[in-house]
């Protein structure tokens, strides 16, 4: 009998793959039409960065984070204007292996929740292409409420709001900081490096077949 009670997901590349690289691949080309890589790498160290997209995760609006950033770097408009813009594009589909095991265990009587960095715009167009994203029991989404992982202050909502025993629960996710910010609260963790060791995980805790 498995002493896990709930399973706590993330989404990005968890679920879904996401990567901006999927979108510049199409707006940075060479002069004979392939991926400039040198640029796309370039221009997301140095212009669209992770610390500004992780603004947008906290909550700063897709507007708000264009029209900054445009004017700092108004040679690069088009280029920024893209990311938001085009959002869905760097999101090329689902890890469908770990879907069906999410729908597996929720149609087992387990209680399944997500918890994601993600904005609260773009997490909103993304469940609407993705229907299974309506499908957690509760999902508490970093944009909406102001705080980001590993930030332990959102694993204590989602175990107020919840209702979860973090000795009881399986955290998911991608992001190593994430899984030690959790463990150290309690929770049973899983680093997601893939689908083949997270669906051995679940078997492993009796969660799937």
């Amino acid at each position: 009998m498995s002493t896990i009670d709930a399973v706590l997901f993330d989404v990005g590349n968890v679920l879904l793959e996401w990567n901006p690289r999927h979108l510049y691949r199409q707006v940075f080309r060479t002069s004979d039409g392939a991926p400039d890589e040198e640029r796309i790498e370039w221009f997301l160290a140095n212009i669209c960065t992770t610390p500004w997209h992780v603004r947008h995760d906290l909550g700063r609006s897709p507007e708000d984070q264009t029209a900054e950033l445009v004017a700092r770097h108004p040679e690069h408009k088009a280029e920024i204007e893209a990311f938001y813009g085009r959002f869905q594009e760097m999101i090329p589909g689902p890890l469908e292996d770990i879907v069906a095991a999410k729908a597996a265990m929720k149609a087992a009587g387990r209680r399944i929740y997500g918890l994601t960095n993600f904005g609260a715009e773009t997490f909103r167009d993304t469940r609407e292409r993705f229907p299974f994203l309506k499908a957690f029991d509760d999902v508490v989404v970093s944009g909406e409420e102001g705080v980001i992982k590993p930030d332990p202050r959102i694993f204590e909502l989602c175990v107020e709001r919840f209702g979860l025993a973090p000795e009881r629960t399986l955290f998911i996710d991608d992001s190593e900081r994430n899984i030690e910010a959790a463990r150290a609260l309690g929770f049973e963790v899983h680093h997601f490096e893939g689908p083949d060791g997270c669906l051995d995980r679940l078997k492993r805790d009796g969660l799937i077949r």
